[in-house]
């Protein structure tokens, strides 16, 4: 009689068999044209190092349906794939190689050795992600395994884009963006993190007006003064009217007066000037009076020339010689020291967010263009429609509606 072992060592016998599983070809969909088809692609987990807990989770859920349906006689698919992720592979590598003793991984080695080191890292990750997919006894088809940034993944998505475009479903613009100067790249709102920072509040003399900023080194271009058309301290101003000349950082300027309810009439005087370029809200504010928008601040986080002798000094460095300028023409009013306030950052990079106008690039989600169960219908209503039909399922039910 042969004794059971005391204990289950799963290395002992779960690698041969799924190796023997694999290669069986019971992990890929049964052709049968009779056979209804059932599909899951597997969220891909970003290549930036391991699996957690939630990715196991995941695994799980979905490989039980997946075996299920298999059972019952489905042409079963599960898609198995990882992400490139870019910001955030490229925020793990280039700190990777801080650490390895490069001060600034960019600039020393160059857009291609970069790519280069990203493309190594990717493989080593995407390998060790392969092997805790296949401990977790995942049944995905290995022989249609896809990276998001592979040659013929990024073929679909130019020859998707080409006809977008050419149906007039994509198209592009000039809006502003959170800009990361540190790590180069455009950040979505939910990537953003606000850290309290306590600074300077400067208050300052511009022809008639008191105005209250912590950004000096945006003012340069600022020629247009904004107040609340309900504000009585300044019912005397007429909107569209002309202010000056007066003394500003470098020399005479005029001012137009503008009455917008975006203003908050108990901020600091109730009167701002805007700049347009890295403020989003004074680019809504230019966006509805077809106002005129000037860059000050390049994308590396630099002065530009309409600055004069300020140009090319970092923020920092040129905010508080901007200060000391207004001051030595009699146009600084006061100085708070201890204005707290909350600053953007990029959760990943933890540069500070610097707002930018950028092209970019949206789609017409209502547009009626693709002929879909006999009428033109918009991306929105196809996409609706194949969750209402069943042809694609959400697990659980309960989040149809949130789609």
């Amino acid at each position: 009689m042969q004794e059971l072992p005391k204990a289950f060592i799963p290395k002992d016998f779960e690698e041969a068999l799924y190796k023997k599983w694999e290669e069986s070809g019971n992990f890929a969909p049964d052709s049968d044209p009779k056979k209804a088809p059932y599909s899951i692609m597997m969220p891909p987990p970003n290549a930036t190092g391991t699996l957690h807990l939630g990715h196991a989770a995941m695994l799980a859920i979905e490989d039980i349906l997946t075996r299920f349906k298999r059972m019952q006689g489905f042409a079963t698919l599960y898609l198995p794939g990882t992400d490139h992720a870019a910001i955030a592979t490229e925020s793990v590598v280039i700190k990777k190689l801080q650490e390895e003793g490069m001060r600034n991984p960019k600039e020393e080695l160059g857009r291609e050795a970069l790519l280069q080191k990203i493309h190594e890292f990717v493989e080593n990750s995407k390998n060790t992600i392969r092997n805790q997919v296949r401990k977790m006894g995942t049944s995905c088809d290995w022989s249609r395994e896809r990276y998001t940034f592979s040659e013929e993944m990024n073929h679909a998505v130019n020859e998707l884009f080409t006809m977008m475009y050419a149906d007039g479903l994509i198209y592009r613009g000039d809006r502003i963006v959170n800009w990361d100067p540190k790590m180069q790249t455009t950040v979505a709102d939910d990537e953003l993190e606000y850290v309290e920072e306590k600074s300077a509040f400067y208050t300052f003399q511009y022809g008639p007006f008191q105005i209250g900023t912590s950004r000096p080194e945006t003012k340069f271009g600022d020629k247009v003064v904004v107040m609340h058309p309900d504000d009585p301290r300044y019912a005397q101003y007429k909107h569209g009217e002309e202010i000056g000349p007066f003394e500003w950082i470098n020399g005479p300027t005029m001012a137009t007066v503008i009455k917008d309810e975006a203003i908050d009439m108990e901020f600091g005087t109730g009167v701002m000037t805007i700049t347009p370029w890295h403020d989003t809200t004074d680019f809504e504010i230019a966006e509805r009076h077809k106002l005129e928008k000037v860059q000050i601040i390049d994308t590396q986080g630099r002065l530009l020339p309409i600055t004069e002798e300020f140009s090319g000094m970092k923020i920092y460095e040129a905010r508080p010689k901007i200060v000391e300028k207004l001051a030595s023409k009699g146009l600084l009013v006061s100085t708070d020291e201890n204005y707290m306030h909350n600053v953007a950052v990029s959760y990943r990079g933890k540069g500070k967010v610097e707002p930018q106008i950028m092209k970019q690039w949206f789609v017409d989600v209502n547009k009626p263009v693709i002929d879909w169960k006999g009428r033109k219908q918009s991306i929105k209503e196809v996409l609706q429609d194949t969750v209402r039909s069943d042809m694609i399922k959400i697990v659980p039910d309960r989040f149809d509606k949130i789609y």
